[in-house]
């Protein structure tokens, strides 16, 4: 980890939550208007979702992975250049986005995410290949399921038993507008929401720059939407790390290249 002292000085403890515990939440990283448009649209979206295919789809109703295509004010997240400031250190100046999603908690419900899981399969020492992001919406509290964390299991590839981890995790209480980070190999789940009002959450998979993405998002992403963002959002939703797809794009001039040199 390359230790950042502008986000030091902007967010003391940062490096070192990341390295010990494998999280942190910064408080009011985006306000209650940004929170309520974000809001709104993410209800539009489950409201209207359509299961598709497989099992998997049903499973995933309150993870909406393409919210990135539907209004540009999730893509807006991405341009944030406080976004790059932090993950810079963890992930390298290049790194892009692999997945973007919601996890909402229906009123007595979980979600998929509410099983226990890693965001990664792989465990590098002392070297994150994936980092975990997500955006309060409302707040987080133990009655609505907040987020349950195991400080420092990103440091091993045991896999802890339920009993262990329940005694052992720390639940992410945080006012709404908060900003949780985490290393994707940190044992994690959503809880389950036992009051009468959802809990909304928005969440994105940030990867190194010469991974592979979820989702082919340059060419998913429709054009209308990926035009209007800014140079960093381009780069993070994959922009400079496009494969040529014949000679022709192969031998680009430099400056029209699709992959960008230095993307790490």
């Amino acid at each position: 980890m390359n230790v950042n002292h502008e986000v030091e000085s902007q967010y003391p403890g940062f490096h070192l939550d990341m390295l010990t515990k494998g999280y942190t939440v910064i408080p009011q990283f985006i306000d209650d208007h940004t929170c309520n448009v974000l809001k709104a649209k993410l209800e539009l979206a489950i409201e209207n979702y359509q299961v598709r295919g497989s099992a998997r789809s049903k499973a995933d109703k309150y993870l909406i992975h393409d919210l990135l295509c539907q209004d540009i004010c999730f893509g807006r997240l991405l341009e944030d250049t406080r976004l790059q400031m932090l993950l810079s250190p963890l992930l390298g100046e290049s790194w892009i986005l692999y997945a973007y999603t919601s996890s909402s908690l229906p009123p007595g419900e979980g979600n998929f995410g509410s099983r226990l899981h890693v965001d990664s399969p792989r465990l590098i020492p002392n070297y994150p290949t994936n980092i975990g992001v997500m955006w309060a919406l409302d707040d987080f509290t133990l009655e609505n399921g907040a987020t349950k964390m195991l400080p420092g299991s990103h440091h091993t590839d045991l896999v802890p038993v339920e009993e262990y981890f329940e005694n052992s995790c720390v639940q992410l209480t945080c006012k709404r507008g908060a900003l949780i980070i985490f290393n994707a190999r940190v044992w994690h789940r959503a809880g389950i929401n036992m009051s009468t009002s959802w809990r909304h959450s928005l969440t994105m998979n940030a990867c190194r720059s010469y991974m592979k993405q979820r989702m082919d998002w340059v060419r998913f992403i429709p054009s209308s939407i990926s035009d209007q963002l800014n140079e960093q959002g381009r780069r993070i939703i994959g922009f400079d790390t496009r494969l040529p797809t014949n000679l022709d794009e192969l031998f680009l001039p430099e400056s029209e290249r699709l992959y960008k040199p230095n993307q790490g």
